[in-house]
């Protein structure tokens, strides 16, 4: 089991009762004592947990935090506001030049942004963890496609793991498009589990820039986990249905915002 599939089953059994002992994450994974206690130390650095003798706790203000933040498969999500989506697309496509190599992760807003650009583009590499970008892609002229590779998650439709990240190491990309479950100036940019982030942030060290691409409703949310604060990226892009008490602590921030 690899080490983000280990946090993960963590706090999956955090969610029964808010704690869980040692003796039974050792059952459950099958890995020894040390390991366990690596891996509750990490954790609990990371603002996750909170350690106690034998066992751990889920962190109050987290687990208040994943409650409201449910995991949400892939295919549900790509049916929620298909037209705020479309029109973030459409206006991330002024970010992009002919012959540029970009980068798009497993969200929906970037499977909105592939269709985009396959109508209007015809020299392209787009890099992506994506099984739904690959196939939209697959038989698009002139678009080059990199897959990252790596383990295949059937509910994100998307290949995960640190496998996935190796690629990365010889690539320069220009525009890296993150889409994410939350952003807040306090929090930065969060997500549902703990395994969405280890692909994205590859993306985001091989790319120029990262602009975040994300529906209305995501902004001043904050979800389970942290990938980055907000300084790490140079734009967002939104809907038109943003207001402006959303926008202006982004703003105060240094952030550009764009609505489409």
């Amino acid at each position: 089991m690899l080490v983000e599939q280990r946090y993960q089953k963590i706090l999956d059994l955090m969610q029964e009762d808010g704690s869980v002992r040692v003796s039974r994450l050792k059952q459950e994974m099958d890995v020894s004592s040390e390991t366990i206690r690596r891996d509750l130390e990490n954790m609990e650095a990371q603002g996750l947990i909170r350690r106690t003798r034998g066992g751990a706790f889920l962190n109050v203000d987290k687990k208040s935090d994943q409650e409201s933040s449910a995991y949400t498969p892939f295919g549900t999500r790509d049916q929620e506001k298909p037209e705020n989506k479309e029109q973030i697309a459409e206006y991330a496509l002024h970010f992009i030049q002919e012959g540029q190599s970009i980068a798009l992760d497993s969200g929906t807003t970037a499977f909105a942004l592939a269709k985009a650009i396959k109508k209007h583009f015809h020299s392209l590499t787009v890099v992506t963890n994506s099984w739904a970008i690959i196939n939209e892609l697959s038989d698009a002229e002139g678009i080059t496609v990199i897959a990252t590779g790596g383990v295949f998650n059937r509910e994100e439709k998307a290949f995960i793991s640190d496998m996935a990240g190796m690629i990365f190491s010889k690539l320069s990309i220009n525009t890296f498009f993150l889409t994410t479950c939350g952003i807040s100036v306090d929090k930065g940019i969060t997500y549902q589990r703990m395994n969405e982030i280890i692909v994205q942030e590859k993306m985001m060290e091989a790319s120029a820039d990262t602009i975040i691409i994300a529906d209305s409703s995501k902004l001043g949310v904050n979800s389970l986990v942290k990938m980055c604060d907000v300084d790490k990226i140079s734009m967002i892009i939104t809907d038109s249905e943003a207001s402006a008490e959303q926008i202006e602590p982004f703003v105060k921030a240094g952030i550009r915002v764009e609505q489409a």
